[in-house]
């Protein structure tokens, strides 16, 4: 749609002309200077004041962990890796950087301790002060892999793909189908038919339950992705509801009524931009543990495509975090 015979944006409009930008050639120093770099960070060491972490280690996802070691000169240079404590692991230990090499760290999950801990990875190279990298572990008592029923929080959220619901109640007016590859990241659910009429939940409201284990209570954010739809009936916007168990659903308008007018173009730029809506909701939750997430029906129209609860870690990013892990279906 924006493909247009012209180089340079700078806003919604094309360019008239060419418009080449400033380009600049980077002068690469001649002697060996070590940099490190962490999966989740822009930053980079040393010359950063933050430390580096890793993203949490968690016993559900098993997830492997990357940090890179580059050059920032053109002499190559030899370093090593270490790792603070037996159940953690590095790949390779030690080698040569001609520009860049990528350093994997595991966890041998058998050797772990459980609880919440953490450790250290170091990077060291010879003449110059090593790198310590901090290593956050998390592997709970309960509920262990194999017992887990639905998703389970991991580093600070939940993050669902809509088609992968718990449970699905329709009703004889309406009904919520998968819409295959329509997504940014997966497939979506939407209501069908789109002539239904306006529901206000729960009463004959169709809903999708999404099972899942928190391990906080207190307040979280839920994220509702939905594709960039439009208000497209003349005598109201475009809603839908969220809630959780037994709590009254939240009704959340996506698109309010004669939303050009209300709000100005701002919201419909970024839907543009983002190929995405993102409609947050506050919800209060006294307890840890199972919980069930439910997105009801209010108006035919919704493409609701991923959901993220956040209880405190989402960082940010274009796609939004990696779908959570769950038992399977």
């Amino acid at each position: 749609m924006m493909d247009q015979t012209h180089i340079g944006y700078t806003y919604w409009q094309q360019p008239a002309k060419n418009s080449m930008p400033k380009v600049t050639e980077i002068e690469v120093p001649e002697p060996a200077a070590l940099g490190v770099a962490v999966e989740g960070s822009s930053l980079a060491w040393p010359g950063s004041t933050n430390e580096p972490v890793l993203p949490t280690f968690d016993r559900f996802s098993k997830p492997r962990r990357f940090i890179d070691i580059f050059n920032k000169g053109r002499t190559p240079f030899d370093f090593t890796v270490n790792a603070s404590v037996p159940w953690l692991t590095v790949t390779p230990t030690k080698g040569t950087v001609d520009k860049a090499c990528e350093v994997s760290v595991a966890v041998d999950w058998s050797k772990a301790p459980r609880g919440t801990t953490n450790a250290m990875v170091r990077v060291a190279r010879s003449g110059v002060d090593p790198i310590s990298i901090r290593v956050n572990l998390f592997n709970p008592q309960s509920p262990t892999r194999d017992s887990l029923n639905g998703f389970v929080e991991s580093d600070g959220c939940v993050s669902v793909e809509a088609p992968h619901y718990t449970k699905k109640t329709d009703t004889a007016q309406a009904r919520w189908e998968r819409i295959d590859d329509l997504g940014l990241t997966d497939s979506s659910m939407s209501i069908f038919p789109v002539t239904a009429e306006s529901v206000t939940p729960p009463q004959s409201s169709p809903c999708l339950e999404y099972q899942m284990y928190l391990f906080k209570s207190g307040s979280v954010e839920v994220n509702a992705i939905i594709s960039p739809s439009l208000n497209i009936a003349p005598n109201r916007g475009l809603r839908f509801a969220v809630s959780f168990d037994e709590q009254a659903p939240q009704v959340l308008t996506a698109v309010p009524k004669g939303f050009f007018v209300d709000n100005g173009n701002t919201n419909w730029e970024t839907s543009v931009r983002d190929n995405c809506r993102q409609i947050k909701s506050t919800h209060a939750l006294t307890n840890f543990g199972y919980h069930t997430l439910k997105v009801w029906m209010v108006d035919p129209g919704v493409v609701l495509q991923k959901l993220v609860v956040n209880t405190g870690g989402v960082k940010s990013s274009y796609l939004g975090p990696p779908e959570s892990h769950r038992a399977p279906p």
